[in-house]
């Protein structure tokens, strides 16, 4: 309990820091502090609920690839808690990691009870999910899996993006072929009948697919200053208004945090992610070269 409490301060500490120059001055992007998960039905799109977010902030997350590959993302043993719905943090000595269109699941004592869209933040096809403390966005508005697999086949999942300093119009980066949901919902379903561990038996978790067509490819996350939203429906959606017109919903502003490689308190569980020269953000390494440069010459 003692180092989870440790890890969980240290992780805080890594909190969004804003870029300015000599013409701007220090703004924080607006992030919306949701309280509530939207719970829509697809049936009848009046009757609306809502959970609590802290009710199902702790629920475990697992992924399953394109390869059918099960795997949970840690929360325990040194990891902290890395969900949100409103924010992703990312910290500036790190490259931006991958990012795959999903779609998440909501697991109830091994059966689906909604569904929603994801998304996929890894390097190296699946490494180091968790990447602290708002690392892994969910989303805010899920759709009740009360239709038949025919329905689900005019469903699309879309993620747009737009750069928060500038207030853009959203920009349609990628969308799902007609077809993809029906199949990462047989995907799922196959995986929970046959592949799932017993835990997944009991209790509630959130399950994200990677949606396995051949245009899901990697790009990378844009960081900072970029709101990022994610949508599901059975309507195509325009950039313009993208969160209000959908059923499903994943809405979260994108921010650089501290370096967490030179964090005295960094969690041992972190150690394998921040000490990998491999993953370290080529720019700020030439900035550390040139700050130890201007040292040795005082």
């Amino acid at each position: 309990m003692l180092s989870q409490l440790v890890a969980i301060c240290a992780v805080a500490c890594l909190q969004p820091i804003y870029f300015v120059n000599a013409l701007s001055t220090p703004q924080a992007p607006d992030i919306i502090n949701r309280q509530f998960i939207q719970l829509t039905n697809p049936i009848n799109s009046g009757f609306k609920q809502s959970l609590p977010v802290s009710f199902i902030q702790d629920w475990p997350t697992w992924v399953l690839d394109e390869e059918g590959k099960l795997s949970r993302i840690p929360d325990g043993d040194g990891f902290v808690q890395p969900t949100s719905v409103d924010e992703i943090w990312h910290p500036i000595d790190l490259k931006r990691p991958a990012v795959k269109l999903a779609m998440g699941l909501h697991v109830r004592e091994g059966t689906i009870r909604h569904v929603m869209p994801a998304i996929d933040l890894s390097y190296d096809g699946g490494a180091h999910r968790n990447r602290g403390m708002c690392s892994v966005p969910r989303a805010h508005s899920w759709i009740d899996f009360s239709l038949s697999m025919d329905e689900w086949e005019n469903y699309k999942i879309m993620m747009f993006a737009k750069d928060t300093k500038d207030d853009k119009s959203w920009e349609n980066l990628k969308v799902s072929p007609i077809g993809e949901i029906p199949r990462a919902i047989e995907r799922a379903t196959v995986c929970l009948s046959e592949d799932a561990p017993d835990e997944m038996g009991t209790g509630s978790h959130i399950l994200h697919v990677i949606l396995s067509d051949e245009s899901n490819t990697e790009s990378q996350l844009d960081c900072p200053r970029h709101a990022l939203r994610v949508t599901m429906d059975d309507e195509e959606v325009s950039s313009a208004n993208a969160a209000e017109e959908a059923s499903g919903v994943l809405d979260v502003v994108v921010s650089s945090t501290i370096a967490g490689v030179e964090s005295e308190f960094l969690p041992d569980a972190y150690r394998p992610l921040f000490d990998d020269t491999a993953l370290q953000n080529p720019l700020y390494a030439k900035y550390k070269q040139r700050q130890r440069l201007r040292e040795e010459n005082r």
